[in-house]
């Protein structure tokens, strides 16, 4: 047993002052805990913290020792006279308003009921399958209409099936082929869901899935991002793109486009693919492509931009063209000239340094915050270009910059104290007057 409180208001004294209930804490048939209310004390005034704790231990010892009278009570005398005096009281009350006896045979009698005794060395289960995620995943599908879609496509039921389930797995376990095909056999039940046959997910049929997608990427690629809008109504007026790449630990003599380059990774001793990825601002990938793993950033613009016009041609006026948000890697002078060409507005981190400029006193701030809360101050500046340029104000970009150029400078301090340090060696010496000498000579 023990005490709770919560502030209430007495009329007795016009306050608010702390209203104690007392309170077991028990499992019920089912194993779950549970808590109930075995005693409204009321606003206590005329006792210490240290003498309430010591009621409810009290209580409880009374309680757990009903049949031993004389150790309770031996146990009492350790108590102050208002404690055990308190004890009694709610003691009775209790008693009273059957809150003890009653309350704890219909437990029991409910525990025995419900309670069934079982031999887990008798225990057998067979094809238990994980249902929970799949399930959720083959909903979205199905609000895509991404079933129906690909049976337009010609796919028969098999097929469609197939490529649904490895898709679901490969989202939920991320695996290899390989290895979705062992979890669709043996440990999902996306077979069930979709009533498919699991004798009909074979090794070669699973690795034709990716190439079945392959060869019809960009429908679905034009169907999920047409679905996408009209399920969100996003605008599409702002368009994120970037580009990473990945690696490939064999040889990869057969692909065309895995070439060696610069990895983001650090793994620039494999063959590499670059992924081009344009996002809108709920996250949903509008277009993307894969290009050979040399490509430069800025070289890999073009390519997108053509998609992106072929399939969502700029409006008639400045407010309604899209925006392209491009980081500082891709914003080339000519990439830049080709999306202006194009009919479509930039945002990007400049390339160059800005030095003619005017900050007018009138200029208005706009303050936004980063994903952490950190502030970023924006402020327009007045220059003789046609392009608007905005004054950035990051304290946490100038203290990570700051650490950058803190471990820079280190780094060459230790490397010249390294050279230093060699050149005061005796070997060093004796190899330079060996040197000299041989010059002379």
């Amino acid at each position: 047993m023990n005490f709770t409180s919560q502030m209430r208001y007495n009329p007795e004294t016009g306050e608010y002052e702390k209203y104690y209930r007392l309170k077991e804490s028990y499992r019920n048939a089912s194993g779950r805990a549970c808590t109930r209310i075995l005693l409204n004390v009321g606003f206590i005034h005329c006792l210490k913290p240290e003498e309430i704790r010591d009621i409810s231990c009290g209580l409880t010892y009374k309680y757990e020792h009903q049949g031993e009278r004389e150790l309770w009570e031996d146990q009492m005398t350790v108590y102050s006279d208002t404690v055990r005096q308190k004890i009694d009281e709610y003691w009775t009350r209790m008693v009273e308003e059957k809150k003890l006896d009653i309350i704890h045979q219909a437990f029991e009698a409910s525990k025995a009921k419900a309670e069934r005794r079982i031999d887990v060395d008798t225990l057998k289960h067979t094809d238990a399958r994980d249902i929970g995620a799949e399930w959720l995943c083959l909903q979205a599908v199905r609000q895509l209409k991404f079933d129906r879609f690909l049976r337009s496509l010609g796919w028969s039921e098999e097929q469609m099936k197939l490529a649904i389930g490895h898709l679901i797995v490969r989202t939920i376990y991320t695996p290899s082929e390989l290895k979705s095909m062992r979890i669709m056999c043996d440990n999902s039940g996306v077979c069930e869901l979709l009533d498919l046959a699991i004798e009909s997910v074979t090794q070669r049929k699973v690795y034709s899935v990716d190439d079945w997608f392959l060869k019809e990427k960009m429908q679905i690629e034009k169907y999920l991002c047409q679905t996408t809008d009209d399920l969100f109504k996003p605008t599409n007026r702002i368009m994120l793109f970037d580009l990473t790449n990945f690696y490939f630990e064999g040889r990869k003599d057969g692909n065309g486009k895995a070439k060696f380059g610069r990895s983001k990774e650090k793994r620039s001793d494999c063959k590499l693919l670059v992924l081009v990825l344009c996002i809108n601002t709920d996250g949903f990938i509008c277009y993307s492509s894969i290009l050979e793993g040399n490509t430069a950033d800025p070289k890999s613009l073009p390519d997108m931009v053509d998609k992106l016009i072929a399939t969502n041609p700029a409006g008639g006026g400045d407010d309604q063209k899209v925006l392209v948000v491009i980081d500082a890697g891709i914003a080339s002078q000519e990439n830049l000239d080709q999306i202006k060409a194009k009919g479509y507005n930039y945002l990007c981190v400049s390339r160059k340094t800005l030095t003619d400029y005017e900050v007018k006193p009138d200029a208005r701030i706009v303050t936004v915050h980063d994903n952490k809360q950190q502030p970023i101050k924006l402020q327009e500046v007045h220059t003789e270009c046609e392009d608007y340029y905005l004054k950035i104000d990051s304290p946490a970009k100038a203290l990570k910059e700051e650490s950058m150029n803190r471990s820079f400078r280190k780094r060459f301090e230790e490397g010249l104290d390294a050279v230093a340090a060699s050149l005061t060696k005796e070997r060093h010496e004796e190899v330079r007057g060996r040197a000299q000498a041989h010059r002379k000579a």
